[in-house]
């Protein structure tokens, strides 16, 4: 042995303190890419400079074409001037696209510093995808701004003849009417705005289950983003323990959401919400909700709720109906075995639109039953659903949220080749265990390819306009 007592190697140690040294770096890195991303979007959205963009963009091409009518007043130097404003205002918004898209890659992609992959979640490509489009959108326009204007440049700093300046001339106009094009599709959507949630107005809903179980609940999970959605599992779990007896973290959250629709439809005064949502949890949890700082608080799932409104209201529509129909005395349900409503919107655009179908079993026990759904001329024309539905419990008084944990909803994407347009008919036919038809519904929607208030483009706008209005009304 060593009579000096030398130190036994750690062969791990050396390791450990690089990798450490190196997610700090990293960590770094991340904060000044959304640093950058927060920083610049919240630059390009000033109020003025979206309109200050789009004007020029249309002024500029225009003050080119004048040149071409050898009007007294044209001037090549006029367009060039603003050709060259036009190309540096669209600099800040390239580097907004850059950041916007580097902060989703490490939100959705990276594995370092407590972040993880949100792979498993629908729609993380989806994203990539169209930020990925908006840089290249945001290049083309500012490449072709300044293209138009070296083409203007020429006619000064070049000898040119009239063919050539005419040539000239009408490239800087291609190049400009190009320039305006992408800045209509840009100038209307600026991603990533929110510091809350960031992702959710790039999101669209691609799979969900066709049995809705929590209904409010699961609608609202389809329609976060990875991100959140992933946020949003995390801390419904952290619930567990912060529920009443006898509620689950999931029960008590699905009561919660069905308040809070209450109260924006105004049938509960704020009052009632927080009365009804503390029945549900403990203290330490109401603490965390109206938490400001908390991640998810009254606020901030009621702008949630909303951007999952506007995206399915036909499911919000079936809720209304329910409950105006308990409030109303319209339905008793000791008078009823069966109660089934049903919901499609009445326009669809692109051949696609979602369908939906609520039952309620009033009978002496549970049953199993078949949906019959027939879509005239639609890809499948004929679906069936075999399902046991759960019995109403009797002997007490209902409340919506009883009536939607004891529901059975089903949640049906239909589809029609692109070659049909105008009114179809989509028959609903409820029937028991011996096959005899309970009831039947028959409702119409017409196939277009317009945009419509229910199309998808529109309701992707108006989801981030209810998160957008909601914002601004907690914030005020």
């Amino acid at each position: 042995m060593n009579s000096q007592g030398e130190n036994l190697p750690t062969p791990y140690a050396h390791g450990i303190e690089e990798e450490t040294g190196v997610s700090l770096a990293l960590a770094r890195r991340i904060a000044a890419r959304d640093a950058g991303r927060k920083f610049w979007t919240r630059f390009v959205t000033i109020k003025p400079s979206q309109s200050i963009r789009f004007w020029f963009s249309v002024a500029a091409p225009s003050s080119a074409g004048v040149i071409l009518t050898d009007w007294e007043y044209s001037s090549v130097e006029v367009a060039i001037g603003l050709f060259s404003i036009l190309t540096v205002l669209l600099i800040p918004t390239n580097f907004a696209a850059a950041f916007a898209r580097m902060s989703a890659k490490d939100r959705l992609q990276l594995r370092a510093q407590g972040l993880k992959s949100k792979a498993s979640y629908p729609g993380v490509e989806r994203i990539i995808n169209t930020l990925d489009e908006r840089i290249l959108r945001e290049r083309v326009r500012i490449l072709t701004s300044l293209m138009a204007t070296l083409s203007l440049l020429a006619i000064l700093n070049i000898e040119t003849g009239h063919i050539v300046k005419t040539i000239l001339v009408s490239l800087a106009i291609l190049f400009g009417a190009i320039s305006w094009m992408n800045t209509f599709q840009l100038e209307g959507s600026i991603p990533m705005r929110s510091n809350s949630f960031p992702l959710l107005s790039l999101h669209a809903p691609t799979l969900h289950d066709s049995i809705l179980s929590n209904v409010l609940s699961e609608v609202l999970l389809v329609h976060l983003d990875p991100e959140t959605a992933s946020d949003w599992d995390e801390w419904v779990h952290s619930l567990s323990l912060g529920v009443r007896e006898g509620m689950t973290s999931k029960s008590a959250v699905e009561e919660m959401l069905v308040s809070l629709h209450l109260n924006y439809r105004g049938r509960i005064d704020d009052e009632e919400m927080m009365s009804q949502i503390k029945r549900v949890f403990k203290v330490s949890t109401i603490d965390r909700l109206v938490d400001t700082d908390s991640k998810f608080n009254i606020d901030s799932i009621q702008r949630l709720l909303a951007h999952t409104r506007a995206w399915q209201p036909g499911l919000f529509r079936l809720t209304d109906r329910l409950q105006d129909s308990m409030e109303n005395g319209k339905i008793n349900f000791n008078d009823i075995s069966w109660r089934m409503d049903v919901d499609l919107q009445p326009r669809c655009s692109d051949g696609q639109g979602a369908l939906f179908v609520m039952l309620h079993n009033s009978g002496e026990a549970e049953e199993t039953v078949e949906v019959e759904i027939v879509t005239a001329e639609g890809e499948p024309e004929f679906q069936n659903f075999r399902l046991p539905v759960p019995r109403l419990q009797g002997g007490e008084k209902q409340t919506l949220a009883k009536l939607l944990n004891t529901s059975l909803v089903l949640w049906i994407g239909l589809a029609w080749p692109d070659s049909e347009s105008g009114s179809h008919p989509v028959q609903v036919m409820l029937k028991g265990e011996d096959g005899v038809a309970l009831t039947s519904m028959v409702v119409y929607t017409t196939l277009t390819s317009r945009l419509h208030p229910e199309s998808v483009g529109m309701k992707m706008t108006d989801a981030a306009e209810e998160v957008r209005k909601l914002a601004l009304s907690v914030r005020e």
